[in-house]
């Protein structure tokens, strides 16, 4: 069986949930963030040379190491057809399902990461001399890029939610989960759990959805520490 190789508060919640889902049998080892860097531990360098995760050893002969979620995710859904977590060519549905299974990481999450990277350089104590100095590019910076990507991002995908609300369809593509689901919960929901209350109704309503899936919560309870996560889950 499959080995996941699981940091807490990562992207790798996203193959916790995908396992679960699927019913598949498979061993996770979790690794846990320095408490003080909040980077991976270097356990995970001897697992896999650049050190993060997700990262999924395959029950092959070669005992392949295979990295980044979208790669694992689609590996799974492609592998195993019976979860019909894929949408195939032909399907009037198979356009959209290549544009958003790529959007999370290519559009949404590099916005979102350079926030927190900026965000987390500002509030780092700096010599008194530089610290203006610093904070007026950090905010320079934010105001003329990053700031208004995320939110033309937010505004997007509330509009295709909103879209999908109208079709009647509680999920990103098409009427049932694929693996679009499993790449865009990630990002919304570290959103929804840092301004729940700004953000736009459907993106909240379709993260609280997700999350009440008996799946997700299984997950949660296989791989620790997840800040992300609805906060009354055991």
């Amino acid at each position: 069986m499959p080995t996941l190789h699981h940091l807490n508060n990562s992207r790798s919640q996203r193959i916790l949930w995908l396992f679960a889902e699927m019913g598949m049998d498979y061993t996770v080892q979790v690794h846990y963030r320095d408490p003080k860097t909040g980077l991976a531990p270097n356990s995970l360098k001897a697992i896999f040379d650049l050190g993060r995760s997700p990262v999924v050893t395959l029950d092959d002969a070669a005992q392949t190491q295979l990295g980044e979620s979208g790669a694992i995710i689609e590996y799974f859904a492609q592998t195993q057809p019976q979860a019909q977590l894929a949408i195939q060519p032909g399907d009037a549905n198979y356009a959209a399902y290549l544009y958003w299974l790529h959007f999370a990481e290519g559009t949404m999450m590099p916005p979102l990461i350079a926030k927190l990277v900026l965000g987390k350089a500002k509030a780092k104590k700096k010599p008194f001399f530089v610290t203006a100095i610093a904070d007026k590019v950090i905010d320079a910076i934010t105001q003329a890029y990053y700031g208004p990507k995320y939110i033309e991002n937010i505004a997007h995908v509330e509009k295709h939610l909103a879209q999908q609300a109208l079709l009647g369809s509680d999920f990103f593509v098409g009427e049932r989960l694929t693996a679009v689901d499993f790449m865009m919960i990630f990002p919304l929901e570290a959103m929804v759990a840092q301004q729940r209350h700004s953000l736009p109704k459907h993106i909240v309503a379709y993260v609280d959805r997700m999350q009440q899936r008996p799946a997700y919560i299984k997950a949660l309870q296989s791989g620790g520490d997840y800040d992300f996560g609805p906060k009354d889950a055991a």
